[in-house]
């Protein structure tokens, strides 16, 4: 009696574990995600394309879940929960909100390079050893490019002076560039900007050319000032101890996605382009252009006085960062039309 009772618990013990073994094994790598603005923002365009890309793709064995934005984790509170691991991913995040951890990490907006040039002239790398080194994240890419910063204002300027004074929405970035125009730099969290601007707490505010109509600030402005500088510049990054633990093949899937999707997303930023071109327009926004001359100064002061103070707080890193991400970086031949 006690051998048939031996018999039949093994024999369950092998049907229970030939059903639940398989199952506890196929259950997925979960990457829990976080961006800095919420969900519908204009700015996080190909973040749902790249998720839906990355778990169609490794079928079943990862997944992402994009947990939402700053209702989650307050935006600039996002990369020291990841550099802690209490986020596995954040998907969509400015450089310039992480200079509490990098010093240099405002450098990436003054790029003149696309996210694929920068995979070819060395950046790419170099970011990567600043991002283990002082965030604890895997820096995988950036799914924008090319897309400039503007001035968004409520005071008519036609000349570099006319800025004096004004009251300007920041964020680290640009600081140093507003002050040197003699404008007064005032931090104010994103969602509080119409406000702001409705009120006259502030002037104007600086706003990449897409994702200003997402809060609705084009129906409290009145102008925007061209050139527009620096560009966009959101990492998407892995907490590093998180990324480990990713089997290698995996790794190479992440990887290869977002170099897709870095195009992809750049490419769909100049059709939203064009879109939030036809909202300001209709809203009666008018775009000023500043003459050549005052426009070279424009530009010139906003990369030198950037850089002036990249290059004093990042002596390791900064000489390196401003080589890798110029024209002269990328090696002849590097791309079809060279």
């Amino acid at each position: 009696m006690e051998k048939r009772a031996f018999w039949i618990l093994l024999l369950m013990g092998i049907v229970l574990f030939g059903f639940i073994g398989p199952e506890v094994k196929a259950q997925p790598i979960i990457l829990k995600g976080v961006t800095h603005l919420p969900k519908p923002h204009f700015n996080n365009d190909p973040v749902p394309l790249f998720i839906e890309a990355v778990n169609k793709r490794a079928a079943g064995r990862l997944k992402i879940e994009w947990l939402g934005g700053p209702e989650v984790f307050a935006s600039f509170d996002q990369i020291h929960a990841l550099k802690a691991g209490t986020i596995d991913m954040i998907l969509y995040y400015p450089f310039a909100f992480m200079k509490s951890l990098m010093p240099e990490a405002e450098a990436q907006g003054l790029s003149e390079l696309s996210a694929w040039e920068e995979r070819k002239s060395g950046l790419f790398e170099l970011w990567s050893e600043i991002f283990e080194k002082r965030a604890n994240a895997k820096y995988i890419g950036r799914l924008h490019s090319n897309v400039p910063f503007h001035i968004f204002c409520n005071r008519r300027i036609d000349k570099v002076a006319d800025l004096k004074g004004l009251r300007v929405r920041v964020m680290p970035l640009y600081i140093p560039f507003i002050k040197a125009l003699g404008a007064t730099p005032i931090t104010i969290p994103p969602p509080e900007i119409y406000t702001a601007m409705e009120r006259g707490v502030v002037e104007g505010f600086m706003w990449p050319r897409v994702g200003m109509a997402s809060w609705g600030l084009h129906e409290v402005t009145k102008f925007m000032i061209e050139p527009g500088v620096f560009q966009m510049e959101p990492a998407t990054m892995i907490n590093l101890d998180r990324w480990k633990k990713i089997p290698k093949d995996l790794q190479d899937l992440l990887l290869d996605v977002i170099q897709e999707y870095e195009y992809i997303g750049t490419m769909r930023n100049y059709m939203l382009l064009e879109k939030e071109e036809k909202i300001r327009e209709k809203a009666g926004v008018k775009n000023i252009k500043l003459p050549p001359g005052e426009a070279e100064k424009f530009v010139k002061t906003a990369y030198d006085m950037t850089w002036e103070e990249i290059l004093k707080a990042a002596p390791e890193y900064g000489p390196k960062l401003k080589k890798a991400m110029s024209k002269g970086a990328l090696p002849k031949g590097a791309f079809p039309w060279q």
